[in-house]
């Protein structure tokens, strides 16, 4: 799709969807995933382009929200477990090891946050600039139901359906 044939406020909103994602980083995911809810409902009738760009942001969004909090939870069960080992081993380190290596693995569920933001913002960016965008995964998965369901209706011949008619009630 060229950007010739999208008008300017459908590739804002489109953008907009994409781009909501920074206000998740400020509301622990919510804030991008309501803004891309509301642009998806309020154009799904409106625009078929806004539609689709919002309906993946809001789709990309969630998953990304849910794996975040699940790789903060799994930072943080493994820190308490090896602050649990340091204290049960009796470490008179102070700071114990099990803190310096805990925070160092900090930057793991961080650099997810990070990549998973810049990825929606290039998403925004291509929304704006008029050019088509898909998010790996989630564009395709989104359209393949879609293309599935579309089956062409069987040709019904008129001759047929009336014969069977005639001859059913005749007797």
């Amino acid at each position: 799709m060229s950007n010739i044939d999208i008008k300017q406020n459908e590739r804002v909103l489109a953008g907009l969807a994409h781009g909501s994602i920074v206000l998740g980083v400020l509301t622990n995911g919510i804030g991008g995933i309501g803004v891309a809810l509301a642009i998806w409902l309020t154009q799904r009738h409106k625009s078929a382009h806004v539609a689709r760009h919002a309906l993946q942001a809001l789709v990309y969004q969630v998953t990304v929200t849910a794996v975040g909090w699940l790789a903060w939870c799994c930072w943080g069960v493994l820190w308490l477990l090896m602050l649990t080992a340091t204290a049960i081993s009796g470490s008179t380190a102070d700071p114990p090891p099990a803190v310096w290596a805990g925070l160092a693995l900090m930057i793991i569920p961080a650099a997810i946050a990070g990549l998973t933001v810049l990825y929606g913002l290039w998403g925004a960016g291509r929304s704006l600039s008029g050019h088509d965008f898909k998010y790996a995964f989630i564009g395709d998965w989104l359209e393949t139901p879609r293309q599935q369901r579309i089956k062409p209706n069987p040709v019904r011949r008129p001759e047929t359906d009336a014969g069977t008619t005639a001859a059913h009630t005749e007797t």
